[in-house]
């Protein structure tokens, strides 16, 4: 439901790119996360004896769970755009994105703004 919102609302080319934008941020973040683990654990030099180690175990807790996060997000986000975007193209006339949402159940149903042709999208 709410992928049909925000291709309503922006239209599907600026909703996919604002996807596109969204995931490789997470993409982003996850390998910072990456880094910051890998220095944390060269300064320590995986030394857990004083409080200081501790906390950067800590550290490197939080930032690999952040990291996995981030990781998970991308994947999922380029997955849902990526569905959609196989699906945004018009039959009848070929015209790539777009079309207007009709309904929005769990499946979108839109038609062609050039033809009227219509289909579900999944």
């Amino acid at each position: 439901m709410e992928p049909a919102r925000s291709i309503e609302r922006l239209g599907f080319k600026r909703w996919y790119e604002r996807q596109l934008l969204e995931s490789h941020a997470w993409l982003v973040s996850s390998i910072l996360c990456a880094l910051a683990i890998a220095a944390t654990l060269e300064v320590t030099g995986f030394r857990l004896t004083s409080f200081s180690g501790l906390l950067a175990f800590g550290f490197v807790y939080v930032a690999g769970l952040v990291g996995w996060h981030g990781l998970k997000r991308y994947r999922t986000i380029m997955r849902e755009a990526e569905r959609l975007s196989e699906q945004s193209t018009c039959k009848g006339c070929r015209t790539y994105a777009a079309f207007s949402i009709i309904a929005a159940n769990p499946r979108i149903s839109v038609r062609c703004r050039k033809c009227a042709h219509e289909w579900t999208m999944h």
